[in-house]
């Protein structure tokens, strides 16, 4: 079956030979650092700043990303290191009370560069434009979320998963009180937690579900002794570190992952496992073209070929779903589950 499958990557650059995504040989500790989410009025509502990084950088040459950078010794904390990063790459300062927590995402584990990035939002008037800083920063683009996550589509923007969920969390968002409403924290439980629903169907509630402190999310682990996650959420590490240590205790291999949609809540969790853990991704017909990751497309009636339990993806049609979206059947149940 695995043969049949269509790479969502055909025809585009192979994500999989990013420099960003090469595993080191040991495993490295993240980072502490920040990144700041720039948004300006436009005619059409609120533009983003993208800044395009220099070609020749070891990590994300031409990548598109906000504005950001680890802390350094002399930063009291991560809003400090946003506020002076934004400076140096793009000359724009920062009052400190217009900063707007929004997530967190920590790079995964096994690759050669990691951080762990809190990321904030700043509202700045009509007409702030940056101006040639870091020689890190070749080119700046302002736009639309939706128009950003287009020209990704398109093939014209290419950038990291976090940068791609956060321009999907911003769609449809026009001012201060609308974001942070968005990314306002909920009250989780401590630590992930595992329910058993079916022989071989767990349910796992995810921690940090898009990246928003507090958030939580259910996702699946499907398999007796070779399990497929569906659904990751987490973008720190937890839930994954959690999946993992529940893997060894049990005996048991993760041997993919499986998306429903390109909803954050259902993909931001994503590369813990496929760049951290060199996991294969499979999803619905045109999830490829927007994707930062490598990813297989599954039709109507295919089957998920991983694992030891028969998933069968099935469009979703109903009201409200996302284009690609699939359910995933199993033995006498279907992901996600009837609300």
């Amino acid at each position: 079956m695995t043969e049949d499958l269509v790479p969502g990557d055909a025809g585009r650059p192979d994500r999989q030979e990013r420099p960003e995504r090469r595993r080191g040989p040991v495993v490295v500790e993240p980072r502490a650092a920040a990144t700041v989410v720039l948004l300006r009025p436009g005619n059409r509502g609120p533009t983003v700043l993208l800044t395009r990084r220099t070609a020749t950088l070891r990590f994300g040459g031409d990548m598109f990303v906000f504005p950001g950078g680890r802390l350094d010794p002399q930063d009291a904390d991560h809003a400090a290191a946003a506020i002076r990063e934004t400076l140096e790459e793009t000359g724009i300062h920062l009052d400190p009370g217009s900063l707007i927590p929004i997530s967190r995402w920590v790079t995964p584990p096994g690759l050669l560069s990691r951080y762990d990035a809190r990321f904030f939002a700043s509202f700045v008037p009509a007409g702030t434009d940056a101006v040639a800083g870091s020689a890190e920063v070749a080119d700046w683009r302002w736009l639309r979320p939706a128009d950003a996550l287009e020209a990704v589509a398109e093939g014209d923007l290419e950038m990291w998963q976090p940068t791609l969920v956060t321009l999907q969390q911003l769609v449809g968002l026009e001012d201060r009180a609308a974001l942070e409403a968005a990314f306002r924290g909920g009250e989780g439980a401590p630590e992930p937690s595992f329910e058993t629903v079916d022989s071989g169907l767990v349910r796992v509630n995810q921690l940090w579900a898009a990246g928003i402190e507090g958030r939580a999310e259910p996702g699946w682990l499907v398999g007796h002794d070779e399990w497929v996650f569906v659904n990751p959420s987490d973008p720190t590490g937890l839930t994954s570190d959690a999946v993992v240590d529940a893997a060894r205790t049990a005996g048991a291999r993760i041997v993919a992952v499986a998306i429903t949609d390109l909803a954050p809540d259902h993909h931001a969790g994503v590369e813990m496992f496929a760049a951290g853990l060199a996991l294969p991704v499979v999803a619905g017909p045109g999830v490829g073209r927007l994707a930062p990751y490598p990813v297989s497309e599954l039709g109507d009636g295919e089957s998920v070929p991983f694992g030891d339990v028969r998933l069968v993806a099935r469009r979703d049609e109903r009201p409200g779903r996302r284009p690609e979206a699939l359910r995933f059947v199993g033995p006498g149940w279907e992901l996600p589950e009837p609300s």
